[in-house]
């Protein structure tokens, strides 16, 4: 069945199963830094219309630049207010009180503030005022506002769930075509924030920055994002291939945490080459260097080749072939999955195609910068999610991708709803498949807080009547 009308289906299904259910208990969620708040904010999760605490609806029209000087945390913004169009800029604290603790009001850098953002605050009101004595307007941002996918998710045990015996009975064609509906809504999904980025920023920064998390990998999603959106691609497009891996190896405070003595030879010589141009620049971003500003690296866990260095590494080779990989996203007329595999897949960098990271020996033979399932990742998140809203066709091309060789997260789900079943690898042989799996786990098993005992999802099954639309 052609594109979205599966994902409306498989909506109206899930929809379906509220119905009756008694809302459970909130589960505990774990605090947001501020740089995690400040990036959240900047790609859009909280959404651009409010109210304020005074009950007046502004829209930010345009979300400016993350500020890396000391001042205002974005500067350049444009807010849409009852009266006319506002701009200046936007600060955004943990807590409201954090105005007065941090001395806003009496630092005239703070003047053009035009709206303060904050997610906690007293009952009392608490005010925020300028150095000349303005009153600022407020908008207190809550979690509920953050868009489906932005907020912290559990992991749901790895068992088998009551679903896998009703499963176990559905025709395989109609287990088939729910994991293609679950897909395609997921896709919706996705495609849903990348527009929305789009928006915001542009189609090539929304772009970069999708990529940039990309490389992250699972653990440094945010870091990745948070470099891309202090270092807009615009910026970096402008410098030189060395100063530009000079500027994001600074930003992400690499540079300052790796001693020159502990390194091998042939790092050193790349981190002199490295220094001679992040020097001249580290002045202008100190402010980013200070512990509360700098991303939270996860370095535990991950494999050597995914380290943060070293994809930070890849980032770099992919800029310095920014125009012929972009061009393959610039619309669907322009798309290619071949090509931009490619592209990818033949990235380069004198370095780190032989290191893992600054610290350790060098590899004792070539590694590749980005492999087959990081490529299979970024198609499933980013290219398709973009392209196939432009161009329906493109969903049959979406259905053809092998699932990925190894994913965690896929292998839970497909415990917890298949078991043993002799078919279970069936379903698991294309990407949509996975993606398919991952959604339903989110949305009833990382939904479920009752051991599967309260859980609708299996005696719902039987409802899902739809055929397989493409041959397996």
């Amino acid at each position: 069945m052609s594109y979205p009308v599966l994902a409306q289906q498989y909506v109206l299904f899930r929809d379906s199963m509220s119905e009756g259910v008694a809302e459970l208990p909130l589960r505990a969620e774990s605090p947001l830094t501020e740089l995690e708040l400040q990036s959240l904010w900047f790609a859009g999760e909280f959404g651009s219309e409010f109210t304020t605490t005074c009950g007046k609806r502004v829209a930010v029209r345009d979300f400016g630049v993350w500020n890396h000087a000391a001042g205002p945390d974005f500067t350049g913004c444009a807010v849409q207010t009852e009266a006319g169009v506002l701009k200046g800029d936007i600060e955004l604290d943990p807590d409201v009180r954090d105005w007065e603790r941090h001395g806003h009001a009496t630092n005239p850098a703070y003047e053009k503030v035009a709206l303060h953002l904050y997610l906690e605050g007293p009952e009392a009101r608490a005010f925020s005022r300028t150095a000349g004595n303005r009153e600022v307007m407020q908008v207190r941002l809550t979690r509920d506002m953050l868009r489906d996918g932005a907020r912290p998710q559990l992991l749901a045990e790895a068992r088998l769930g009551r679903c896998a015996t009703p499963l176990r009975e559905m025709e395989p064609a109609r287990v088939h075509s729910l994991l293609e509906a679950a897909a395609q809504y997921r896709l919706q999904r996705k495609s849903a924030k990348l527009q929305a980025l789009v928006k915001l920023h542009g189609r090539e920064q929304a772009v970069y920055q999708a990529l940039s998390a990309a490389m992250g990998y699972r653990n440094n999603q945010r870091p990745f994002t948070i470099l891309a959106q202090r270092l807009p691609v615009k910026k970096l497009g402008k410098l030189g291939a060395l100063e530009r891996e000079a500027l994001l190896f600074g930003v992400s405070g690499f540079l300052e945490s790796v001693r020159y003595e502990d390194t091998q030879p042939d790092t050193r010589a790349y981190l002199r080459e490295l220094w001679s141009e992040w020097w001249k620049q580290r002045e202008q971003y100190t402010n980013w260097l200070t512990e509360v500003q700098q991303p939270v690296w996860k370095i535990g866990g991950a494999r050597p080749g995914n380290h943060p260095q070293r994809r930070l590494g890849a980032l770099c080779a992919m800029l310095g072939k920014w125009k012929s990989v972009y061009a393959f996203l610039k619309d669907t007329k322009t798309w290619s999955r071949e090509g931009f595999s490619e592209a990818l897949l033949e990235l380069e960098h004198d370095y780190w195609n032989g290191h893992y990271t600054l610290l350790a020996n060098p590899a004792t033979k070539p590694l590749a910068l980005v492999g087959g399932t990081r490529v299979q990742e970024i198609l499933a998140n980013v290219c398709y999610p973009l392209l196939v809203p432009e161009s329906g066709k493109l969903w049959a091309d979406y259905l053809e991708l092998p699932a990925m060789l190894d994913n965690q997260k896929v292998r839970r789900a497909a415990l917890r709803l298949f078991g043993e079943h002799p078919e279970a690898g069936s379903y698991q042989k294309r990407l949509f498949h996975q993606q398919g799996l991952l959604q339903i786990y989110e949305d009833y098993c990382l939904e479920d807080d009752s051991a599967c005992n309260e859980c609708p999802f299996p005696e719902k099954l039987k409802g899902w009547q739809f055929g397989a639309t493409v041959g397996r």
